[in-house]
């Protein structure tokens, strides 16, 4: 039966929240431009509209828009001049491409994509300064965008059910994050830095993440004991499996540890390190880093204070970090475009040598070992030199059981 456009009209001239779900609607109802300009939120959740009319920007009072399971296919480029919206969700659609007028929505603080077709977010996005929540769990995300990490408000990060292979390295430095979830991925490794907000982290169910770094470790030790994961017993489901994925960028430069026998493993194990890692060294290598490695350090450190403090009882990592000075880089080659992106997303890590604090990035001396807290994964710590690197093992004996390893590349 057709609904009656009386009682429509009547019912819209009432409210202020519009509840239209599961109403077999096929199109946005013209009844709503015609009386509903003092409307402020609508759900029109579970019908069958295919997209958005032109005219939405009449209703100048919505803030919140809910729009979960239609069959919208692509954005109104009008959407972006609701400038007054803050909740947007357009989950469970048919979207493949975001439109960049999304990025005009300069209140937005919640904006839903989940369930779609989405196969990267438009850079129109990262303009979202007041943006909180983002969620696009459920799409075919192969990489997250380092600007991820630069949207200052963001809280809670949701992209479950993908096909990240990594996170951003930005991520890390983010002011705010209090949660993020990637569980149901194809992560092989996660930032090896702390994380500056200390946020929550799920990420279960990633088959080829098979270690951690040490900070980061000690991060995720001192969440088992927060509310948020008290149902836990172990830092994630379904990863740190001895097995490794076979198809893994010949770019990215890999380890081989000695594990057969140890703690009742019986194979040896192979894990990726990030592409930001470009060589590595033993704790024995006498050599001195690279002309590009401590350049990145000293421009760095002249802008950034960045610095790591863990502790071991109880598990616990504080990070400080904070722009020293406001100066613009200038970068016009490629080359050097690429080492601007290297500086701005933050470094792979900070030396774990406490007396030390110096950032890295493409280079580091690499101590690999299985950690008392948690005997069955391997950890990864991270050193700006020889030096550090040897009063790191010499220190961390008693928390850490060192492992031999070769680099396969």
């Amino acid at each position: 039966m057709d609904p009656d456009p009386v009682e429509m009209a009547n019912e819209v001239k009432s409210k202020i929240i519009l509840h239209w779900n599961c109403r077999g609607l096929m199109e946005f109802p013209e009844v709503i431009r015609q009386h509903g300009s003092h409307i402020q939120e609508i759900y029109l959740k579970w019908n069958k509209l295919t997209t958005l009319p032109p005219w939405i920007t009449e209703l100048f009072n919505v803030t919140n828009l809910y729009m979960y399971g239609n069959r919208i296919e692509q954005l109104p480029v009008e959407l972006g001049e609701m400038t007054q919206l803050t909740v947007l969700d357009l989950s469970a659609n048919k979207l493949e491409l975001i439109s960049g007028c999304i990025g005009n929505l300069s209140n937005l603080k919640s904006l839903y994509l989940n369930d779609n077709f989405i196969k990267r977010l438009p850079i129109e996005l990262s303009q979202l300064n007041n943006l909180e929540i983002l969620s696009v769990s459920g799409n075919q995300i192969v990489a997250l965008p380092e600007w991820t990490g630069s949207l200052p408000r963001l809280q809670e990060l949701y992209v479950d059910n993908n096909r990240l292979k990594e996170l951003p390295n930005r991520l890390t430095i983010a002011p705010e994050l209090t949660m993020i979830s990637v569980c149901s991925n194809r992560l092989k490794y996660l930032p090896l830095n702390g994380f500056l907000s200390a946020p929550c982290i799920r990420f279960d169910a990633n088959e080829y993440l098979n270690y951690v770094s040490y900070p980061l470790l000690f991060q995720l030790l001192s969440q088992l004991r927060t509310t948020v994961v008290r149902d836990r017993e172990c830092l994630a489901f379904g990863c740190f499996k001895t097995h490794y994925d076979t198809n893994m960028l010949n770019t990215n430069t890999k380890l081989y540890i000695k594990m057969k026998g140890l703690h009742e493993i019986n194979a040896d194990v192979i894990i990726e390190l990030p592409r930001q890692m470009l060589k590595i060294h033993e704790v024995h290598e006498n050599v001195t880093s690279s002309l590009l490695e401590l350049a990145l350090r000293k421009v760095y450190t002249e802008r950034y204070k960045h610095t790591l403090d863990v502790s071991v009882s109880p598990a616990n990592v504080t990070i400080l970090y904070k722009p020293l000075k406001n100066i613009e880089l200038d970068f016009t080659l490629s080359t050097s475009y690429t080492l601007y992106n290297l500086l701005t997303n933050g470094p792979t890590g900070i030396c774990i040598n406490s007396q030390c604090q110096q950032p890295i990035f493409t280079e580091a001396w690499i101590i690999v070992g299985v950690n008392r807290y948690a005997e069955s994964m391997i950890t990864i710590a991270l050193c700006c030199s020889r030096s550090c690197a040897t009063a790191f093992a010499a220190h961390s004996s008693t928390t850490t059981i060192n492992l031999h390893w070769h680099s396969i590349n």
